[in-house]
Formats: C-alpha cells, sequence, structure tokens
C-alpha cells in the first residue's frame, strides 16, 4: 500500500469511509421520500410542470457536478451530495405514493443484496475489470434517452426493458465502482482521501437508487 495512505488510514477504512457516506445518503432519501408521502404532498409537488422539474432535477444536479465537480472543496462536495440525496428523495415520494409499503421494503431489500454481492465482487476480485467503463458509460447514456422517450410513449414492454437493463447495467457500475475506488485508495494522497470518499459515495449512491427505483418498478405492486 502506499506509504501516504499508510500514514492516514487502511484501505479498508477508506472504503468504509465511502461505504458509510452512500449509507447516509441513502437512508437520507429514503426518510424524506416518505415523509413527503406521509404529508400528502405528492399530489401537490408532481402536478404540471413543477412535477417536471421535481424528477429531473437530481439529473440535471449530476451533469453540473461533472462539470463543476473539480472545482468544489471537500466541505462543499458533502453539502451538495446532501442536496443531490435531498432532491432525489422528493422526486422518489412519487413511488412511494404509488407502491404498497410491503414492494418498497422487498424491494429495498432485494437491491441491498444485489448490490452487496456485486460490490464484495468488484473489490476482492483480482481480474482487470477496467475496460467495462466505456461500455457501462455507453449503456447509461442509451438508458436516459430510452427513459425521455418512455415519458412520451406510453409501453409496457418499454418499460419493462428498461428496468431490466438498468439494473445489470447499474449492477456491473457497482462491481466496477468499487474496483475503481479500491484501486484509487491505493495511490491516494492523505490530502486527497476526503474528497475521493464523498466522490465515491455519490457513484455508489447513484447506482444503489437506480436499482433499487428499477426493482420496485418491475416486481412492485401497486396501491
Amino acid at each position: 500500500m502506499n506509504t501516504s495512505l499508510s500514514a492516514a488510514e487502511s484501505l479498508n477504512t477508506a472504503v468504509a469511509g465511502v461505504l458509510g457516506r452512500m449509507a447516509g445518503g441513502i437512508f437520507a432519501t429514503l426518510v424524506l421520500a416518505a415523509m413527503v408521502n406521509a404529508l400528502g404532498l405528492v399530489p401537490v409537488l408532481f402536478s404540471g410542470i413543477l412535477g417536471y422539474i421535481i424528477i429531473f432535477a437530481p439529473l440535471a444536479m449530476s451533469l453540473f457536478l461533472m462539470w463543476k465537480g473539480n472545482d468544489l472543496t471537500e466541505q462543499g462536495i458533502k453539502l451538495w451530495f446532501f442536496a443531490f440525496a435531498a432532491a432525489m428523495g422528493v422526486s422518489l415520494s412519487m413511488l412511494f405514493a404509488v407502491f404498497t409499503s410491503a414492494s418498497i421494503a422487498q424491494a429495498l431489500v432485494g437491491t441491498t443484496v444485489s448490490f452487496s454481492a456485486l460490490a464484495a465482487w468488484g473489490y476482492f476480485t483480482k481480474r482487470d475489470i477496467s475496460g467495462w467503463g466505456p461500455f457501462l458509460f455507453a449503456g447509461v447514456i442509451g438508458l436516459i434517452i430510452a427513459s425521455v422517450v418512455g415519458i412520451f410513449i406510453e409501453s409496457t414492454a418499454l418499460q419493462m426493458t428498461i428496468n431490466v437493463l438498468t439494473i445489470l447495467i447499474f449492477l456491473g457500475l457497482t462491481a466496477y465502482d468499487m474496483n475503481r475506488i479500491r484501486d484509487m485508495f491505493w495511490n491516494a494522497a492523505e490530502s486527497d482521501i476526503g474528497r475521493m470518499q464523498w466522490f465515491g459515495a455519490l457513484s455508489l449512491y447513484i447506482n444503489f437508487i437506480n436499482i433499487f427505483v428499477s426493482m420496485l418498478q418491475l416486481f412492485g405492486n401497486r396501491e
């Protein structure tokens, strides 16, 4: 292990910090989604143009981070991360109003199990999976385009296909990101660890939420 990292913290501790931040973001998102639904705000928030703004806000925030992320301090990234988690929570409140509590719980368990399995494999594998990146990124771009088309074209078959592909692609990204995060920390300077942990947490958070939403839409029962 790189000496600079060894002086700051072990590899396992650094990665545990990533997972802890990710878990905090997921918890905040789910709690906020449940609260917005419980307060009966979903019909108000998702009426007219406001609904589209709420739905697309997380995507716009992601694009902003890709553009300006390198300019943010560690504290700035932390604040942005939880702002993103909050925006995602409001966006997901619509699903909490549509699907049963049992379905939400089952999707959460299924996501946690599958996510953990692929994350563990990505972390411990000795295989070089760095070549997965371009193909997975292309898959995400395709999913975004298909999802936008799906908003205007109501097709059960299209939506089911999108959900299945989303689960597969983001499970692949989970393994890829864990592998990449592990390798990054091997060469991390102490001053970079904090920022890297927040960026790593965001990558894994996005993977988890996308898998959860697709599992819920694919297998969930509506109210």
